[in-house]
This record gives C-alpha cells, sequence and structure tokens, in this order.
C-alpha cells in the first residue's frame, strides 16, 4: 500500500481507478447480491488487465476494517482470513491523504445529497480525473451529473 499526500489534481493518470469500499468488500465474501458480485469481479478483472492504479481516500482504511470486523463478527470470515484480506486490499490501492478542508467536504456533501463518506470518492475521481467503481446508487448519480466516468457494467437501476 502507498500512502500519498496530494493537492488536487496531483495524482492524475490515465489509469487510475477510484473504487468504492461497496466494491472491494464485495471480493471478500459472497454475501452479496449476484449482481453486485459480478459488478465488483468485473471491477477487479479490470484493474488486473489494464493495470489500473486504484485510488482510495484515507476513510477507506477506517470503512475496510469496519467492514471486515463486522464479516469477522458474524462468522462470514475468520480472523487470520480478515488479516490477509485486509494486507492484499492495502497492498492493492494507493491511499491517498488529501488536504480538502472539512468545511469543502461538508459543503459538498450538502449539495448532491450523499454522505461525507462518500463525498471523499467522489471528490477524489472528480480532482484526479479518474473513473469511479461503486455499487451505491446515489454515488453514481452523482458521479453522472458531474461527469465523472462510471466503470461500466453495472446497471443504472441500483
Amino acid at each position: 500500500m502507498a500512502f500519498d499526500s496530494v493537492q488536487p489534481g496531483g495524482l492524475k493518470s490515465q489509469r487510475s481507478l477510484v473504487v468504492d469500499n461497496s466494491v472491494m468488500m464485495r471480493w471478500l465474501v459472497d454475501a452479496a447480491r449476484p449482481s453486485d458480485r459480478r459488478y465488483a469481479n468485473r471491477v477487479l478483472h479490470s484493474i488486473q488487465e489494464i493495470h489500473q492504479q486504484v485510488l482510495v481516500p484515507y476513510i477507506w482504511v477506517y470503512e475496510s476494517a469496519f467492514v471486515v470486523n463486522y464479516y469477522v463478527g458474524e462468522g462470514a470470515l475468520s480472523t487470520v482470513q480478515a488479516a490477509n484480506h485486509l494486507k492484499a486490499l492495502y497492498d492493492l490501492c494507493t491511499v491517498v491523504i488529501d488536504r480538502e478542508p472539512p468545511a469543502k467536504l461538508f459543503d459538498f456533501s450538502r449539495t448532491h445529497g450523499v454522505s461525507a463518506y462518500d463525498a471523499a470518492y467522489l471528490m477524489m475521481a472528480l480532482s484526479q480525473g479518474s473513473q469511479i467503481a461503486t455499487l451505491d446508487k446515489k454515488m453514481r448519480q452523482v458521479a453522472r451529473k458531474l461527469d465523472i466516468e462510471i466503470l461500466p457494467g453495472k446497471s443504472k437501476s441500483r
């Protein structure tokens, strides 16, 4: 895993992709709808096939640990599996420590009707000129509105 502290637009790459935690967690367990799992697998295949740089905001570190801990508590993963999965995900990602002021994150989230967590992913995709991969319906709607390219393969209905 790489940590980068960047100014908006500082990591621009034609091969970068912001991947929402909703997608990454589908790689770990079969607790998802089949269509969500297929989309998540297509995202992973795309990353591997064209060697896309996976970008995530720093909040992802906490989100991923929270969800994996939940799956351990539910018995879907052992603690050893959880640790291995988290390490593999961390190794895949560039975790961006951005310098956006909290007021800007708040304003974006209020303006677009998304959580501050989701706003962090959308703002990153926007500032980096990256595609985004998400299973979240509202995030997809906002991405379309802002002309953020959504990694194809997921129907617009979700």
